[in-house]
């Protein structure tokens, strides 16, 4: 009988008589996740197999026989909590993963998590060219390859229309939305990448048939970006300001409007934005907020709020999501670490 692993660790650990703690110890893990394994909520790593299965004396096939659902969950975790994945972890994931595609009930969340892995891949090989290109840059700080390098690994921007549009992604959405005209997210993707390469005409084409689909404070949004863009920026923000209006207590209008103060250098309003958009929320709520007020913050030199709003960051995830460990905590710790060596 297949039994997800959580449940077979369980299992075993009561049948030995020991605690949670023990086996924490054992692993040099904390108990609060063997707590969350065993309640499912979480999979260990791979790498722990082999002492888990050591530990209770049977072999790995003994442990387990994971489902389809419980490996698609693990390979979830995987790239949700792994800053980089080992190039074991990675091989087990893609090939599980193509083992799928014959298999219709789960192909399409298997096409999904491929395109996951391959992206995760590449933020992490970006990463590691980013940070070769500033040791290039140590050496030869006006070699143009150098720079090209970092701002090519930092999805920075190039002026170069020509180089950097995005004529790829706006001919498939325009295709997709000829064969989906209902899906509002389809259009929106295309507008955002037709307002951003100043395709400004056919942006308002898809403004006119958002609002056929669903006319909410999102065809507010588009039609005060088509007028910044076009250089209207008083027009633009009188748009934006009808757009709160006309929804006060939706929390994403507040936070919307934050975007676009803080895109124009407008950070106090922006931090006020943002501080409502908290207030609204309901939880458990995201950290999009206090992530663009830490950055407002850094701009602004003030470092020490910059930091109190990763940590603020740091607390939401533990309080409202059970988020204590991994990549998403990595991260926002790596900031404030940043932001100490800043201050010295």
């Amino acid at each position: 009988m297949k039994m997800d692993l959580g449940k077979k660790i369980k299992q075993l650990r009561l049948n030995k008589g020991i605690t949670q703690e023990k086996l924490a110890d054992y692993l040099k893990v904390s108990f609060q996740a063997v707590s969350k394994w065993e309640k499912g909520q979480t999979l260990p790593d791979i790498s722990l197999l082999p002492k888990i299965s050591t530990f209770f004396g049977i072999s790995i096939d003994d442990l387990f026989t994971l489902s389809n659902d419980a490996h698609i969950e693990r390979i979830e975790n995987m790239l949700q909590t792994q800053k980089e994945l080992n190039l074991q972890d990675e091989l087990y994931a893609k090939n599980y993963l193509i083992s799928l595609l014959d298999q219709s009930e789960k192909r399409d969340k298997a096409y999904t998590l491929l395109s996951e892995l391959y992206n995760h891949r590449a933020k992490s090989y970006h990463d590691q060219a980013f940070e070769y290109a500033k040791k290039a840059l140590e050496i030869n700080p006006d070699l143009k390859d150098n720079h090209v390098s970092l701002v090519d690994a930092g999805r920075g921007i190039f002026m170069d229309w020509n180089y950097q549009n995005y004529n790829k992604l706006c001919d498939y959405y325009i295709d997709f939305c000829d064969k989906h005209p209902e899906i509002r997210r389809g259009h929106m993707f295309l507008m955002d990448h037709l307002i951003a390469d100043g395709r400004l005409i056919e942006a308002k084409e898809h403004v006119n048939q958002l609002k056929e689909i669903e006319n909410d404070f999102r065809v507010y949004w588009y039609e005060g970006l088509i007028a910044k863009k076009a250089g209207n920026h008083k027009e633009a923000f009188e748009i934006f300001d009808k757009m709160v209006d006309s929804d006060p207590t939706n929390w994403l209008v507040w936070a919307t409007r934050s975007d676009e103060h803080a895109r124009v250098c407008n950070y106090d309003k922006a931090i006020e934005d943002n501080q409502k958009a908290l207030e609204l929320q309901p939880k458990p709520r995201y950290i999009d907020a206090y992530e663009c007020m830490a950055h407002i913050y850094k701009i602004k030199g003030d470092y020490q709020n910059a930091i109190q709003m990763w940590q603020d960051a740091i607390y939401l995830l533990n309080d409202e999501w059970s988020i204590t460990f991994g990549e998403p905590i990595d991260r926002l710790k790596r900031e404030i670490k940043h932001l100490q060596e800043l201050m010295v």
